[in-house]
């Protein structure tokens, strides 16, 4: 068979499952769109090549498979970078594909020529610029083999046109064996003497506490956590990746720690004297004050990548491991009731936990953000799926949603991207259709990527918008407010949009959150009604998300 690069790369997607693609054609990539017209793979265009990657982000988060998205040369691949960007920080996989101009015009300044293989290096795993068609051949299965293994992330394939459109014979028959995608699992044996060290600071600790974040968000990783939890009985402090993972009303559970994490995980982690922390980075915002964090605890740090070991905190004990492979040897292991938590301190915990939890609004505050999800909540059950922007509206999703199940909360976490949300609920009901998709926004963030509502009603998915409206960029007033002597600069939107009837002008079903209506009524309209909504919510811009850590102020200086 004679292909040109452009159906070999089509065909190789084919050969690994991939059913879904986003993105956005342009000059440089139009071999690749020719190839796509005869495959069976779905594409979605996106209204922005940035919308494209949160598009294919969302699946990725959404089904744990690597997403796919193409976008052209020049201003399609500077689009995409943030997009990318925010899934190589988050550990998301995707396959990014982006046409390039010919190679004998690179570095001429050709129309839309742009350095993508320098541009993109930083913010992937690994980037490859194909320049003769052979090439692809071996690059394709090792992108898609980079992104899945280890810790998972991005792998970018810069195509030229004339490698798209070369031609080259194809040996259907040696595909298997040419294209091995398998994962490889490592289960390396732990080592006896590190056991041996571990189950010593178990029986030694009086004050235990699991500490786990994004890399736990894996179906079987949270399955084999939560099996460990209940033999440990040990207290549960979660970063914003990792919500979702231990069920929300899990007696053991404080929820997420750091700058707006609650004031029980944090005063918990002052008292721990040893934390086990899983799949999870020392995050600044989950910390703090840095050499403030944890002060009076051994640590033992797990995780798949070995740069995150010691890179901010040194532990007492780590391992180079991934966290399904280690929780299954350790559940082997005989631990008796010296490595348990003590109930002195899980009572301890509990009195924490009922002092120093989220308080709930009063029940007049009928239109406070936090009643409204946990309306949602109660309408929906398990069978949300929950995207945010990022902002106050974030960070009252992750305080007090109570999430139940791996794979419900969808967020930008390490890059903090607005803009994530729409696209990204897009992604996951693109390969969950049958669950219903809330996207929680803030009336900033919305506007970074209010575009793929045209998108969203084309594909009439099963989407919700929820728009919590302050007129402001909420969570820079509120830090302009508490540190800024409330000189609020550049932070007000000074003449508002009106949502409703820009959702309304793309063709989406709004309404309108008021005093004067029922709430639960018309949420549930939205919510269980085919096909998109949109919701609006108007609350007042000194609302604030508390409780809040200052920037550089250890986690036990909380404002509340």
């Amino acid at each position: 068979m004679n292909l040109n690069g452009a159906e070999l790369m089509i065909r190789f997607l084919e050969f690994a499952g991939v059913e879904i693609v986003s993105g956005i054609p342009g000059g440089a990539s139009l071999p690749i769109y020719d190839a796509l017209y005869e495959s069976k793979i779905r594409h979605i265009l996106a209204r922005h090549e940035q919308g494209a990657g949160f598009i294919a982000g969302g699946m990725a988060r959404a089904n744990g498979k690597p997403g796919v998205c193409f976008a052209s040369s020049g201003p399609g691949v500077t689009n995409l970078i943030t997009a990318v960007a925010d899934a190589k920080m988050d550990s998301i996989p995707l396959i990014v594909i982006t046409g390039q101009v010919p190679v004998s015009m690179i570095g001429t300044d050709a129309f839309q020529e742009i350095d993508t293989f320098s541009l993109s290096v930083p913010i992937t795993k690994r980037s490859y610029l194909v320049k003769k068609i052979e090439d692809l051949i071996q690059i394709l299965p090792q992108a898609w083999k980079t992104a899945i293994e280890g810790r998972p992330g991005p792998v970018w394939i810069d195509v030229p046109k004339d490698v798209a459109s070369a031609k080259i014979d194809w040996d259907i028959s040696r595909e298997k064996e040419i294209w091995n995608i398998q994962k490889i699992e490592f289960k390396d044996t732990i080592d006896l003497e590190w056991k041996k060290t571990f189950k010593e600071l178990l029986s030694k600790a009086k004050k235990p506490v699991f500490y786990i974040g994004g890399g736990l968000n894996r179906p079987l990783a949270a399955e084999l956590f939560c099996i460990l939890l209940e033999k440990l009985n040990f207290p549960t402090v979660s970063t914003l990746m990792g919500l979702g993972i231990c069920p929300y009303e899990h007696p053991r559970f404080l929820g997420m720690l750091g700058m707006h994490g609650s004031r029980a995980a944090n005063l918990v982690l002052e008292e721990a004297d040893l934390l086990v922390a899983l799949g999870v980075r020392f995050d600044d915002r989950a910390t703090g004050k840095l050499n403030e964090f944890c002060p009076n605890a051994k640590i033992v740090h797990v995780d798949i990548d070995a740069t995150e070991i010691g890179k901010l905190k040194n532990p007492n004990l780590f391992l180079k491991h991934g966290v399904e492979n280690f929780i299954t040897q350790i559940l082997e292991e005989d631990l008796s009731s010296e490595h348990l938590s003590s109930e002195e301190w899980l009572n301890q915990v509990q009195t924490l936990k009922t002092l120093y939890g989220f308080s709930i609004p009063k029940e007049n505050q009928i239109l406070h953000p936090v009643l409204i999800l946990q309306s949602i909540s109660n309408i929906l059950g398990e069978k949300a799926i929950i995207t945010t922007d990022v902002g106050q509206h974030q960070m009252w999703v992750a305080q007090y949603y109570p999430f139940r199940k791996q794979g419900s909360f969808l967020t930008s976490g390490g890059l903090g991207t607005m803009g994530f949300g729409l696209p990204a609920a897009i992604g996951a009901a693109l390969v969950f259709p049958e669950k219903r998709i809330v996207c929680i926004s803030g009336d900033g963030s919305i506007l970074m990527n209010i575009q793929e509502l045209d998108t969203l009603r084309e594909l009439n998915l099963d989407v919700t918008i929820l728009l919590i409206n302050n007129g402001h960029l909420g969570l820079v007033r509120q830090q302009q407010e508490l540190f800024f002597s409330s000189r609020f600069s550049a932070s007000k939107f000074v003449i508002p949009a009106n949502f409703i009837k820009i959702a309304s002008s793309f063709g989406i079903p709004s309404f309108e959150l008021s005093n004067e209506c029922s709430q639960v009524e018309i949420l549930e309209q939205a919510l269980i009604r085919k096909g998109p909504s949109f919701v609006l919510l108007q609350v007042e811009p000194d609302l604030q998300v508390l409780p809040m850590v200052p920037p550089g102020k250890a986690n036990r200086e909380m404002i509340y």
